[in-house]
């Protein structure tokens, strides 16, 4: 069973991964729930970059682990 990759303020998702995101090169970089999947879609669509970065971050398993795959 895949859980969630989301981190919010410390917190992981406890639920079941089923929306895998994938880069360019078809690397996974995040499983997502229905959910937070949603979550990152709405703020793909957000005009506001900033709602867009913070998404990416969190669905990532936030900041350090993201700073840590670069």
């Amino acid at each position: 069973m895949n859980i969630c990759t989301w981190l919010e303020k410390g917190v992981r998702c406890e639920e079941q991964a089923e929306y895998p995101q994938h880069d360019r090169a078809r690397r996974e970089w995040a499983n997502l729930c229905g959910s937070h999947a949603a979550k990152l879609t709405d703020a793909i669509l957000s005009p506001d970059l900033r709602n867009l970065l913070a998404a990416w971050v969190k669905a990532s398993g936030g900041a350090k682990k993201l700073a840590g795959s670069m």
